[in-house]
């Protein structure tokens, strides 16, 4: 109710941190929010996709906070709920939890993009913190055992899951064997040429793995252009992707 300038240090030390992400920013070409773009598939949005995306970005919420709430109800005697909107230890929570899902959902709708499951994982971290303080009174401890073999049981189910589409489906990005592949490129390097591998061409995937992966880092110069290859002194090109010598 009354202004003190003190207020405004956080404003001061948040632009200071945020100083040296916005200097990498310009030095890369604005590179996180492109990609951010291009996986959103908004560049290339249509008007279907302003509907389409948003219903896709909901269920996928649901489906993935499932488990939370069948533990939720291992957990709880019963759901009669009283909200207090002065309340402000809720009201925090719900703006930590409730609101970013909201903007995120808008965002879908506005721009007609599509949000990736896995970024709104972050947004789950205290969803355990706002359902044990809105149900604080209703927490049956009688039920804790219940709770706790319905966790291992989830806790098991995750990874066998995970097992058994890996199996039956081979070319996911999580089974990429980049190491593997790195070392057969560096192998093929060593045997025709001498020197390192500083730069690679190609897919952005593959050419990303490449530059991880390899001793030498190479540095990725987008898609293969011959009169970037002109310019290498030695370079060696497969399956669309080429390393070089600069």
């Amino acid at each position: 109710r009354k202004f003190d300038f003190k207020y405004l240090v956080p404003v001061e030390v948040f632009l200071i941190l945020l100083v040296p992400h916005i200097v990498w920013l310009f030095n890369n070409d604005f590179i996180s929010i492109s990609y951010a773009l291009e996986r959103s598939s908004i560049i290339h949005s249509s008007l279907l996709d302003h509907l389409k995306f948003p219903i896709i970005f909901i269920l996928k919420q649901i489906i993935i906070l499932i488990p939370f709430f069948v533990l939720l109800f291992f957990l709880i005697k019963k759901t009669k709920l009283k909200f207090n909107l002065k309340d402000e230890k809720l009201i925090f929570l719900f703006f930590v939890n409730i609101v970013p899902i909201i903007l995120i959902f808008l965002t879908s709708v506005i721009t007609g993009s599509k949000i990736r499951t896995m970024w709104m994982t972050p947004f789950y971290l205290f969803f355990g913190t706002m359902f044990v303080y809105i149900f604080q009174k209703n927490i049956d401890l009688l039920k804790i055992k219940k709770f706790l073999v319905a966790s291992m049981i989830l806790f098991f189910i995750s990874p066998v899951s995970y097992g058994f589409v890996s199996i039956i489906k081979t070319d996911k990005r999580t089974d990429y064997q980049g190491k593997l592949i790195s070392e057969k490129v560096q192998k093929k390097w060593d045997a025709d040429f001498t020197g390192e591998i500083n730069v690679v061409l190609g897919d952005e995937w593959v050419a990303g793995n490449l530059s991880y992966h390899l001793k030498s880092r190479p540095a990725w110069e987008g898609d293969v252009d011959k009169n970037k290859l002109n310019a290498y002194n030695k370079f060696l090109c497969f399956d669309n992707i080429c390393i070089g010598n600069k």
